[in-house]
């Protein structure tokens, strides 16, 4: 093996020591090695940094420093000259973005240190708990048909986020019939926001619906629930009003 397959291999090896899984063998390799070329102690302190982060920080909830840490890594990577060792060893600039790039995905997919996807109730609590913005307007029936109807809309300007919380809504057959939120920004346009399509499953008392707005609403000033056509509708004619919330 030359010097540069065994700088490539120390590399790997590298990465994957910082990531905590070499085995056995690729450690005994990794320590040969590392006698002729090192090893980043940077990237043991981030690692570091991102672990405690992990244990300590309730689910999705990146601090502000490390995710700007995390975006400068990524682009000091792809926009970073190629350096060379005093041999003439290439140093790819992989390792610290790789490095990064798995622990954020970790992140990202299992929420922190957690097995399974956030709930929308989870998600819900925790734009109410890190969000300085957020609304919380509440549902009232806005026919007959619907005279038990109740619940409360969550919604943050700031992240394009929102969550409704609906109770006593009779459960539809997504085949016939679905239920479809409206965002009424007036500052914007005349023209309701698509707020998304939704159903309500069969005995459920109460649900949390994730607002999945078509566009961006800068001061809502109303969110209203109609029932629908499968699949929903590009401009309703609002026959079947069920809910509305007022700012």
């Amino acid at each position: 093996m030359n010097v540069d397959d065994q700088w490539t291999r120390f590399e790997e090896l590298e990465a994957g020591r910082v990531l905590g899984d070499l085995d056995a063998a690729e450690i005994a390799e990794w320590e040969v090695l590392s006698r002729d070329f090192g090893d980043d102690a940077s990237l043991d302190l981030f690692a570091g940094e991102l672990e405690a982060v992990m244990i300590t920080e309730k689910p999705m909830s990146l601090p502000p420093e490390i995710s700007a840490r995390l975006k400068q890594k990524f682009s000091a990577a792809s926009a970073a000259p190629v350096a060379k060792k005093p041999d003439n060893v290439v140093i790819g600039p992989w390792i610290g973005w790789a490095v990064a790039a798995c622990l954020l995905g970790l992140l990202a997919v299992n929420g922190l240190n957690s097995d399974k996807p956030l709930s929308a109730e989870q998600r819900r609590s925790a734009l109410l708990e890190k969000s300085t913005d957020a609304k919380r307007l509440p549902f009232a029936s806005a026919s007959n048909s619907y005279a038990d109807a109740k619940g409360e809309v969550v919604w943050s300007d700031s992240r394009q986020e929102g969550y409704m919380t609906l109770s006593n809504i009779p459960a539809n057959d997504p085949t016939k019939r679905q239920y479809q939120l409206w965002i009424v920004d007036p500052a914007r346009d005349e023209i309701p926001v698509d707020g998304g399509v939704f159903d309500i499953p069969a005995g459920a008392t109460s649900v949390v619906i994730p607002i999945v707005a078509k566009l961006g609403v800068k001061n809502p000033a109303a969110f209203v629930i109609t029932l629908e056509q499968p699949g929903g509708v590009v401009k309703s004619k609002q026959e079947v009003v069920v809910a509305l919330a007022k700012a």
